[in-house]
């Protein structure tokens, strides 16, 4: 009665586990997503020494969003600015996201100073006090999604929103036929600064992939608007700029850490720019160089560098990318650890071990690539839950074999110990224990936010395997039982 007793509160605490882990891995998605996370240092970059460009009279910007470098590498218009002026790669920071990106672009604070690291369709209000709020004549054209360039504290910025909602466009149908001449007239125009955003290479990348034929055809077509816009301002200084590229695959994708997705390609082009190559610089440098084409001055903590002194200093691969905090770090350690050391208690055999967790991960990679937040499987979790779903077997027959030889709450921690740790331990890492018990707080992290997706559903589905396999062993001795002898019957008599 005892084993049984036992059994049927280890399936419901079990069974409760299995519904609350997908809830909490919601929560911690919806958090990166939509709010900001808590402001802290950037990561560490060069120093260096050397002048800044110089004043111009008239500063053009154009953003192609979601170009990546090998792709701008072969459009005609773009590799002509970058042939006769300064060429670089820039390395975009971390998390790899339009708005935060644009928003380092134009206050020369990495995502991590801002805090800023997504906002989905949340515009900043009020918009941002950074360059284009102390130009007066500042001006901005986007292609479509305005609520972006009227986050970044533009004079004037185009579309405008729509009356009922600050996130969308008004009357988007009839700003799709008029944008490109609001853009050329724009960039024709006296004002000092202009800015013009292009979408469609981006909603090509998300749509098909950054390494489809739609993709590339898309970036021809921007580079051909690209071309127009420079022949309406020909003596102007021009900035081509992307703000990340894209992963291949039928869904293309970005946001994480990727150096494709995070490096992307530069050109500063326009009188008095002398042909350059460089390696690799940060976005805040680029900041600085549109600071100083348009007199403004970065606030004191940027760490955005004059644009020869960065050119002399290029950065390492990941010398943008922020550090993990050593106090999250090592406490996330000992978790798995600990989880580890656990683990290898309760199983005393080979046997017992989590093996259908170790498979499943493995299985998830070779599968479905390293969950990163460039990865669309991270935030629509069908995609990556059916690779794992067949192994979940494997933790049914461990339990159920190993009940028959060991205690079932010793064979439950064996199966669970160690995916439920390593789960908490990438929650840990990220610091997202606060986004879990309802602080509106973006965990945002390289790696271990992105780990914490699979990991949180891979212990709830254990969980929810091992709670049947403890039920499975309540009606197993009933199946497995002989049947009752028949009472004795007495002979009749004889004759």
């Amino acid at each position: 009665m005892r084993q049984r007793i036992t059994a049927l509160v280890l399936a419901g605490v079990l069974a409760a586990l299995a519904w609350e882990l997908p809830r909490v891995r919601g929560r911690v998605m919806y958090d990166i997503s939509h709010w900001d996370a808590l402001p802290r240092d950037p990561a560490a970059i060069p120093g260096g020494s050397g002048p800044g460009l110089a004043l111009a009279r008239r500063t053009r910007v154009v953003l192609i969003d979601g170009l990546s470098a090998e792709v701008a590498g072969a459009l005609r218009t773009w590799q002509g600015l970058c042939n006769r002026g300064i060429a670089t790669l820039i390395d975009v920071g971390f998390p790899t996201v339009s708005l935060p990106i644009e928003v380092a672009l134009w206050s020369g604070l990495t995502q991590q100073q801002t805090g800023i690291v997504n906002r989905d369709e949340r515009p900043l209000d009020p918009p941002l006090r950074g360059i284009p709020s102390h130009v007066v004549d500042s001006w901005a054209v986007a292609e479509s999604h305005g609520w972006i360039v009227r986050s970044l504290g533009f004079a004037r910025a185009e579309p405008a929103a729509d009356a009922q909602s600050r996130a969308d466009d008004a009357d988007p149908e009839t700003w799709r036929t008029v944008w490109q001449a609001h853009a050329a007239a724009a960039v024709a125009s006296d004002a000092e600064l202009v800015f013009v955003h292009l979408l469609r290479v981006d909603t090509a990348g998300h749509e098909h992939g950054g390494d489809s034929p739609e993709y590339r055809a898309a970036a021809l077509a921007a580079d051909d608007i690209l071309g127009r816009l420079v022949a309406a301002a020909p003596g102007a200084r021009w900035f081509a700029l992307s703000d990340h590229g894209h992963l291949g695959g039928p869904r293309g994708g970005h946001g994480g850490e990727e150096r494709d997705v995070r490096q992307v390609e530069g050109c500063i082009a326009g009188p008095g720019i002398a042909a350059t190559r460089g390696r690799l610089v940060h976005v805040v440098d680029i900041a600085r160089a549109i600071a100083d084409s348009t007199g403004t001055i970065l606030p004191p903590e940027s760490r955005g560098r004059p644009m020869f002194a960065a050119l002399a200093a290029p950065l390492a691969p990941d010398d943008a990318l922020p550090a993990l905090t050593l106090g999250a770090g090592a406490i996330a350690l000992l978790v798995f650890a600990a989880g580890i050391g656990l683990t290898i208690a309760a199983a005393r055999v080979w046997w017992l071990a989590p093996w259908w967790f170790v498979v499943a991960l493995v299985v998830l990679v070779m599968v479905r690539g390293e969950p990163t937040l460039s990865t669309p499987f991270v935030y629509e979790p069908g995609d990556m839950v059916v690779v794992w779903l067949p192994l979940l077997a494997l933790a049914v027959a461990a339990t159920v074999f190993g009940v028959g030889r060991a205690p079932l709450a010793r064979v439950v921690a064996a199966q669970l110990i160690m995916p439920i740790a390593a789960a908490a331990a990438a929650l840990t890492a990220c610091g997202a224990w606060s986004a879990v018990f309802g602080a509106e707080v973006a965990p945002v992290v390289p790696r271990f936010t992105a780990y914490a997706s699979p990991l949180l559903l891979m212990a709830s589905h254990g969980a929810a395997a091992v709670a049947l396999a403890a039920l499975a062993t309540l009606v197993r001795p009933a199946f497995g039982r002989p049947a009752p002898q028949a009472p004795p019957r007495s002979e009749p008599p004889a004759g």
